[in-house]
């Protein structure tokens, strides 16, 4: 597939020209679009994105989080498995963020290191 790119969710120009993404790229940026949106924030979808419950928070739960991860993950069709599945945290600046490794349809793997998930 090929998408207009985003960088902090906003469109990506140069020389006055959209920039686009696809294969691996593209795909890696659609896991983080449904990472970085909140389960319910988007009205044309309502089950796109990620339920913060379990993965933010002073009762976050890691291995609940893990499995909302998972969970959201699998919107994406290109995506055949979640092979592993890191929650980083930094605790100076309050930060929290997922590094992945994921299996696609095809069987090659792709990474994703330190997604931001602050829900902010």
């Amino acid at each position: 597939m090929r998408a207009p790119k985003l960088v902090d969710g906003d469109l990506v120009f140069e020389n006055n020209e959209w920039i686009f993404v696809e294969g691996d790229e593209e795909l890696a940026q659609s896991v983080e679009d449904v990472l970085q949106t909140r389960k319910g924030e988007f009205f044309l979808e309502a089950e796109h994105g990620i339920s913060y419950d379990h993965l933010l928070g002073k009762r976050a739960d890691q291995a609940e989080a893990r499995d909302d991860i998972i969970e959201a993950i699998s919107q994406e069709n290109r995506i055949q498995s979640v092979t592993d599945v890191r929650i980083i945290d930094d605790k100076g600046k309050r930060n929290r963020s997922v590094s992945l490794a994921l299996e696609k349809e095809d069987g090659t793997k792709i990474v994703l290191r330190e997604v931001p998930v602050n829900a902010g």
